[in-house]
């Protein structure tokens, strides 16, 4: 967008006005939360949303708002009007020029320019910024993609992996009752030769009996932990 033909009012409010850049801007141009949203093509709450939290990250909803309110989105973010003290120094200059005789015109102009200044100074931090926000954006997404993943195949595998492991537990104490011990690979290779046909198997068929030794190998451990656990409570202590 062209920020020349920011107001001087809008300019105003980016700078120097406290609180959220995008509540600030609307009252400016005298829109209701409901005209903003209906502009932008968003919810009512999704546009509370937005005007009760910092803005840090550009999403959809933010450049909605931005292009409905006819500004650049990075000039919403809070972070987004970083002023040097060069900058502040021409800024001062202006305001002191401007007390003793008020030119709006002429303040406005010399404003216009300083705006444009910090604007160009600003751009490539905004470029980062931008970046930044898509990356983050997307690694939320990805995370989401993972969790729903986890949890699909968590309710596809859980059935046959607590069968697997009531069975396993039942051969686990025969062997233990009998002072043997049954390894992982050896139960995992029984299964598939006596059980396999009792409960279906949700492994791709190259990879079942490395599946199998892996869930019986962490059975094991887990009926190793019982026993110890047991075998520890049993003792009795005498005086």
């Amino acid at each position: 967008m062209n920020n020349n033909n920011l107001s001087f009012e809008t300019i105003k409010c980016l700078i120097f006005d406290n609180g959220n850049k995008v509540r600030n801007l609307r009252i400016v141009k005298n829109l209701t939360l409901k005209e903003l949203a209906k502009s932008a093509d968003i919810s009512e709450e999704s546009l509370k949303s937005i005007e009760c939290q910092k803005i840090e990250l550009i999403d959809t909803d933010l450049t909605k708002v931005a292009n409905a309110l006819n500004i650049d989105a990075e000039l919403l973010l809070d972070s987004s009007m970083s002023m040097d003290n060069q900058d502040m120094y021409w800024l001062r200059n202006i305001l002191q020029n401007h007390k003793t005789e008020i030119n709006f015109s002429q303040l406005q102009a010399q404003m216009m320019n300083l705006i444009n200044i910090i604007l160009y100074k600003n751009q490539e931090q905004w470029r980062e910024i931008r970046k930044n926000s898509i990356v983050s954006l997307c690694k939320c997404e990805r995370k989401n993609c993972a969790r729903k993943a986890r949890k699909l195949r968590d309710e596809k595998y859980a059935p046959f992996r607590e069968y697997f492991k009531k069975i396993q537990y039942e051969k686990f104490m025969q062997y233990h009752q009998a002072g043997k011990i049954l390894s992982a690979n050896f139960f995992a290779m029984w299964y598939l030769t006596h059980k396999s046909k009792d409960m279906p198997i949700p492994y791709v068929k190259q990879n079942i009996a490395n599946k199998l030794v892996q869930l019986a190998q962490n059975n094991n451990r887990e009926f190793k932990k019982l026993l110890r656990v047991e075998a520890d409570t049993s003792i009795v202590i005498v005086d």
